[in-house]
């Protein structure tokens, strides 16, 4: 067996029946997440997680809010979490970091599944390597991916008319000849369906009281208007928060969610 359980299949079950021995074997899974790329939506799912476990959640100086929700979901899991933090700011910092603990955590246990959570194709070659090497590993966006379900419209096709078929009898012969008509199938074009664009708005009165909170925030011209369009779109905290950080980045996410968080909460009741 070694250090790691190779070709494990059936990853999302928390434990599976051994036929050869009739004793049951827990599964154990490592989570390496890389939180300052995936932030909130990478933890979807952490409290589905079993006791046997294990989520490093790597972080770097630059993170100073967590979405309440998520908040919840990392208290509540029976999982083993883990913190590590990246002091340094320099590229890919965070990067070495995961991978070198990845290292150091295969040394020390055995697992049957490990998923690096990141939308940085860069890891590829990690699990790249480790693959070739026979041990079960991937890289994906969230602790639990949810299927995506995909609805087919199949239009009715017209049915296609039985040929008829006429008979004649030609001059004194007596003989006769027979000739197959084609019945026209006219196919009603589909009326097209008009486009609804409606694009969510914020109101002058709701501008004036983000613009009033933010007063001294230094923000730009393009900066307020990813807020307004946040603002907009978003239906809940949590949502609102994580597009503010992906538009504006943690530092000026941390002000203007502390700032607006009050007026967005209001305006969706």
């Amino acid at each position: 067996m070694g250090l790691f359980n190779k070709n494990v299949k059936n990853e999302n079950k928390v434990s599976d029946i051994s036929a050869a021995t009739g004793e049951s074997r827990v599964i154990k899974r490592l989570y390496l997440v890389d939180y300052e790329n995936v932030s909130d939506a990478g933890l979807v799912g952490v409290n589905q997680l079993s006791s046997n476990d294990i989520v490093v959640i790597f972080y770097g100086s630059k993170v100073k809010t967590v979405a309440y929700e998520s908040l919840i979901a990392i208290t509540s899991s029976t999982a083993n979490i883990e913190h590590v933090k990246a002091e340094k700011t320099a590229k890919n910092y965070l990067d070495f970091q995961l991978t070198t603990y990845l290292g150091y955590k295969l040394g020390q246990n055995s697992y049957d599944a490990i998923f690096v959570i990141s939308r940085d194709s860069g890891f590829d070659a990690v699990v790249d390597f480790w693959t070739e090497k026979g041990y079960s590993i991937k890289r994906q966006e969230s602790i639990v991916i949810k299927e995506k379900v995909v609805e087919e419209i199949s239009e009715e096709q017209p049915k296609a008319r039985p040929r008829r078929t006429y008979t004649r009898r030609a001059g004194n012969s007596g003989r006769t000849t027979t000739r197959t008509v084609r019945q026209k199938v006219v196919t009603k074009p589909q009326p097209k369906k008009p486009r609804t664009t409606t694009r969510p708005t914020v109101t002058d009165k709701q501008k004036a009281e983000i613009r009033a909170a933010l007063k001294g925030a230094e923000l730009s011209a393009p900066d307020y208007k990813k807020v307004y369009d946040a603002f907009a779109s978003c239906e809940n905290a949590s949502t609102y928060n994580n597009k503010l950080q992906k538009s504006l980045g943690n530092d000026k996410t941390s002000v203007v969610y502390k700032a607006t968080s009050k007026i967005f909460e209001n305006a969706k009741k």
